[in-house]
């Protein structure tokens, strides 16, 4: 004997086993993986643990202090992921570092490394990359002397603090002196400023910017700061605009031969 099904019974039915389909493709669709993001400390090229990290989404806070550094402010932010469509796809940092050998005096270097994975762009598209940095010193006695320099990389390979040795390497040069108590700003000169890199998807951005103070016995505790910025734009063709142009003239003479 066929058992049989009103309506609604079969109603029901079709909708539990579509319900049931749904959520297999859900569960089964592949999810985009979190993008890596983190930052580096060295101080005289070695690198330093202790340095407090706290990441919440595209933003990134960092603290600690070094053998001859003590970072009181660091901060990273970005747009990532982005879209590539966007105007720009953009990592910047905001550091404040002061030294702990004054009393002694000598030369030494900290340098700042940060980087972020996973951002997006067009296969196969040319993206223009710049970079841009400012800052300035803070002398509380003695003699202080201050170079800085700052570069962004572009990485199509999306490795972590990725910094390919060819190509993409927008350079930023500073330098300032000061003696006794004062004020100075770190104007930074590019070297150059943009250059032109291969496209990808995905890829990461690393930041990289360096301090080296070279301080007299007594200077006490000297402060640097810098807020350095890369990003990577994804230029209109100026075809694509002139094609555009092209399409706006036709449809405006179409409208008229039609009205005539």
């Amino acid at each position: 004997m066929r058992k049989s099904f009103s309506r609604p019974a079969r109603l029901a039915s079709s909708l539990g086993s579509a319900a049931l389909l749904i959520g297999a493709v859900i569960l089964g669709a592949p999810t985009r993986a979190q993008a890596a993001y983190a930052v580096q400390v060295y101080d005289d090229g070695v690198l330093q643990g202790g340095i407090g990290v706290l990441v919440v989404g595209n933003s990134l806070v960092f603290t600690g202090s070094t053998t001859h550094f003590e970072i009181t402010n660091g901060a990273g932010t970005s747009n990532n992921p982005g879209t590539p469509t966007s105007a720009s796809l953009a990592l910047s940092s905001n550091e404040t570092v002061s030294t702990t050998f004054g009393s002694a005096g000598g030369t030494h270097s900290i340098q700042i490394v940060l980087s972020q994975t996973d951002f997006l762009a067009p296969t196969s598209a040319s993206l223009f990359l710049s970079s841009s940095a400012g800052g300035s010193i803070a002398d509380v006695g003695g003699t202080e002397t201050v170079t800085s320099t700052y570069q962004g990389f572009l990485d199509n390979t999306n490795t972590l603090f990725g910094q390919p040795g060819a190509g993409g390497t927008p350079t930023q040069n500073a330098s300032a002196s000061l003696g006794g108590v004062g004020t100075s700003g770190l104007v930074y000169t590019p070297n150059p400023s943009t250059r032109f890199v291969p496209g990808g998807t995905p890829f990461s951005i690393t930041d990289v910017l360096s301090f080296t103070f070279a301080l007299s016995a007594g200077s006490g505790q000297d402060t640097a700061n810098a807020s350095v910025s890369t990003v990577a734009t994804v230029p209109e063709p100026a075809s694509l605009a002139l094609f555009g142009t092209a399409l706006i003239g036709l449809g405006f003479f179409s409208r008229r031969r039609k009205r005539v």
